[in-house]
């Protein structure tokens, strides 16, 4: 079962020739079912005046921190709404699970990085309180039986970026000076964002993993996480092919804030 799997290593950079009618982009998900539900119904309803193809872009950290990672791993796996298709990033979330399921014994920090809610999310608890480090002879068995072999597969072949047009989609960075082929995989996956020096092109990163209390846009990036899990808000951004137009969604959680967000990467 584990060899059959890519490894982490094997990462793509996605592109499309053509920009759908309208692309959405998510900031990180986080475990946050509701909220991706919720936000998902908005698109579908915005979208109903657009005619064609569109797409949603889940901007990567779809799992961690949050309740329910299983849960939005398998809603993420099932059917786009009808007129859409779906593709998920890869987070720095994302590639420290794949690392820790591919070796466990090796990875276990993972698991005090947000994985401990992933894990439990599945069933898969420590046995003692001596945690995980006290089982890892067992602990390989224990994740086969706990999380469906469909939704490793899911997190080990995730992309780690996607260009459309001058738009340019990952989790946490991208050099906007450089074409897909020269892009560090830790770069785009762990930051920075922005640019050393000036940069004056014309492309775009849509991007999240630093958390802030509202959507932060300037003339090349957008940054879209808004600190679901804890914030209980998730945004997401139209954008409509042939026009600079914007649309921020935001889907809201009706309980208070547990803290304010200081640009906390995750």
């Amino acid at each position: 079962m584990f060899f059959r799997r890519p490894p982490p290593q094997l990462r793509r950079i996605l592109k499309l020739s053509d920009m759908p009618a309208a692309l959405y982009a998510i900031g990180d998900i986080h475990g946050c079912l509701d909220l991706y539900d919720e936000l998902e119904a908005q698109i579908v309803e915005d979208s109903q005046p657009i005619a064609g193809p569109k797409l949603i872009v889940c901007l990567g950290d779809v799992i961690d921190r949050g309740p329910n990672s299983s849960g939005v791993v398998e809603r993420l796996l099932g059917p786009a709404p009808a007129m859409f298709e779906r593709v998920v990033l890869r987070g720095n979330h994302e590639d420290m699970m794949a690392q820790f399921l591919m070796t466990p014994e090796r990875y276990l920090d993972w698991v005090d990085f947000g994985g401990e809610e992933t894990l439990a999310s599945y069933g898969v608890r420590p046995n003692s309180d001596l945690g995980f480090k006290a089982e890892i002879k067992s602990l390989r068995r224990k994740l086969d039986l706990g999380i469906p072999e469909e939704h490793q597969d899911f997190l080990m072949g995730l992309p780690i970026a996607l260009e459309v047009g001058m738009l340019r989609f990952a989790h946490a960075g991208y050099d906007l000076s450089k074409p897909a082929s020269k892009q560090s995989p830790e770069r785009l996956m762990w930051g920075p964002a922005h640019q050393r020096g000036t940069y004056r092109g014309k492309a775009v990163l849509v991007h999240g993993h630093v958390a802030v209390d509202d959507v932060e846009i300037s003339n090349s990036h957008v940054n879209l996480d808004i600190g679901a899990f804890q914030s209980g808000r998730l945004a997401a951004m139209r954008f409509v092919a042939g026009s600079d137009e914007r649309k921020l969604l935001v889907a809201k959680k009706l309980r208070p804030k547990r803290s304010t967000i200081n640009s906390k990467e995750d």
